[in-house]
């Protein structure tokens, strides 16, 4: 009992600090776990003993993979390693293994079966893939969505929680087993074991205390954990019956506000009424669901968080009411958009740089990328792929920093050398990212090799044709060329209108693709428009970097 008492005390405790640091959380979790386990080791009966310690462990490795999965979430929303959150990771995955280890050699050999059939899933061998990579610091092959590890890791954890309920009902059929022995024997032995009997009755009464004092220990233990998270919970027809502090402190709304309100109450204009047409559709047929929602605070900031909703049966296997548990990655998505806003600015500079030598300025690079989007567009791009081919064609020229400065900036004709050298800016900009893992690099790559191809295969380095040309390639050639015709350069003067519009005919099917000058004509007010905002002249690009 004095232990339970002091076991009680650091519950209590840890309830009071939740919001402390992360470390020292999980030190007093680890704290509880060993004190729970020797408490354990008290017990006299062997099989109840073995059966709570591994009930006690995989309570222990569920709520491992809880904190792992929070923080590799952090992780895969990055483009870099954070080695703050894999710090915060590793701790979390010694807890497991240690608790995982403890399961083996106390759980029955059934439970064990189970339990390596999970180890078997994909889901799981996908949870070791992506630890040991991270934990190895390897670059992913692919970027892992934070939403699909969030889902796989899920899975994993309902597994582990419906094991938990097996070997809790286990538990169970033991007591009730043992109180029945108990039972048959003080009929049969009543007149002459009554001291015997009596033992047995206390023995037994002690132990389904203080299995039923663990199993409530373990619960208080669940309900400390889900306190640091923001929860909610709705009756049938969607309305807030429940928050905690933490789901006030984010949205700024007081309990009072909130109970009796449905969620709409927080809903971000950003986030559509249809977006949660498939929650309902999945929540009401009993399944859990996941995703990431931007919430609205009560004055008007906004918060983003992932969110699982999982739908509570009562024992007729009916919906009673739903409950959500959320973590705020707010500051997780803001960091990585400021990522992304970086190196999209560092690319366009780079871009800059190329043209800066060749002495032209950065509005070219700005109008042929806005062409280059257009085009993109009417082709029929994806938002993703119009994304990359904009941020990157900056960079189509980036390889004339490798050309000598007389032949760059030559007013006159070059001389048949002196244009083979030119020529080699495109293989140039194609080997500063060739090797790059970046999806944006790879197209900077690709941009910088394919734009002076023709579509007839008469154009440079390879003389490759048609569709063979990379679809970035062709779209950034029509944009280049269509700008430097209207621009004055060292070894020119801009053209007129006119005669820039009749080579662009004369050129379908020979230097550009012809889809896409049918593109360009069809839009052509479109294209004049962007040219008038970027020109030479303007202060546009001044107003906008400032």
């Amino acid at each position: 009992m004095h232990e339970l008492n002091n076991i009680r005390k650091k519950i209590d405790n840890l309830e009071l600090k939740t919001d402390f640091a992360f470390d020292y959380y999980s030190k007093l979790i680890r704290e509880i776990q060993n004190d729970y386990l020797h408490l354990t080791m008290d017990i006299d009966d062997n099989n109840v003993k073995n059966i709570l310690e591994s009930y006690t462990n995989i309570s222990f490795m569920k709520e491992s993979l809880g904190q792992i999965r929070g923080t590799f979430n952090g992780v895969l929303s990055q483009s870099k390693q954070d080695y703050k959150l894999l710090h915060r990771a590793i701790h979390a995955k010694g807890m497991y293994d240690a608790s995982l280890y403890r399961f083996e050699a106390t759980a029955q050999h059934d439970f064990q079966k189970k339990f390596q059939a999970i180890s078997k899933t994909s889901d799981y061998l996908f949870m070791q893939q992506i630890i040991k990579q991270l934990f190895t610091h390897e670059n992913l092959e692919n970027k892992i969505d934070p939403t699909e590890w969030f889902i796989n890791m899920t899975h994993i954890i309902n597994q582990l929680y419906t094991l938990q309920q097996e070997q809790l009902q286990l538990i169970d059929k033991y007591i009730k087993e043992k109180t029945n022995s108990v039972t048959i024997a003080l009929v049969i032995n009543i007149l002459f074991f009554v001291l015997f009997l009596l033992f047995t009755i206390w023995l037994s009464l002690k132990l389904k205390y203080d299995i039923m004092k663990n199993v409530k220990l373990l619960s208080e233990y669940k309900n400390a954990v889900d306190r640091s998270s923001i929860v909610s919970k709705t009756d049938k027809k969607g309305k807030i019956t429940y928050v905690n502090e933490q789901f006030c402190s984010i949205s700024g709304y007081a309990k009072e506000e909130l109970v009796g309100q449905s969620h709409n109450i927080v809903r971000h204009e950003d986030m559509p009424r249809s977006a949660f047409k498939n929650m309902w559709q999945t929540i009401l047929a009993k399944k859990p669901w996941y995703g990431i929602i931007k919430n609205k605070k009560k004055n008007g900031d906004y918060y983003i968080v992932e969110v699982t909703v999982n739908p509570i049966l009562d024992q007729d296997g009916e919906i009673e009411e739903f409950i959500a548990i959320r973590n705020d990655i707010t500051n997780v998505i803001k960091l990585h958009e400021d990522l992304e806003h970086t190196q999209e600015d560092l690319i366009f500079r780079m871009g800059e740089i190329g043209e800066t030598r060749s002495q032209e300025t950065g509005y070219h690079v700005r109008r042929v990328a806005k062409y280059s989007e257009l085009l993109a567009k009417y082709y029929g791009l994806s938002n993703k792929e119009i994304k990359y081919l904009t941020t990157a064609s900056p960079m189509h020229d980036i390889g004339k920093v490798g050309i000598p400065d007389d032949i760059l900036n030559k007013p006159g004709a070059l001389t048949p050398n002196e244009w083979e050298i030119m020529k080699k800016h495109a293989e140039i900009g194609y080997e500063l990212f060739k090797d790059s893992q970046k999806p944006l690099l790879k197209t900077a790559a690709i941009i910088a090799y394919e734009h002076h191809e023709k579509y007839d295969g008469s154009g440079y380095p390879r003389g490759i044709k048609g569709e063979e040309i990379h679809i970035y390639g062709r779209i950034t050639a029509l944009a280049d060329v269509f700008d430097a015709l209207g621009s004055d350069r060292c070894y020119k003067k801009a053209w007129p209108d006119e005669k820039i519009f009749k080579l662009i005919k004369e050129e379908s099917g020979k230097h550009f693709d012809p889809q896409l000058v049918d593109i360009f004509f069809e839009h052509l007010d479109d294209f004049l428009a962007i040219r008038e905002r970027y020109h030479d002249s303007s202060s546009f690009m001044q107003e906008e970097k400032t």
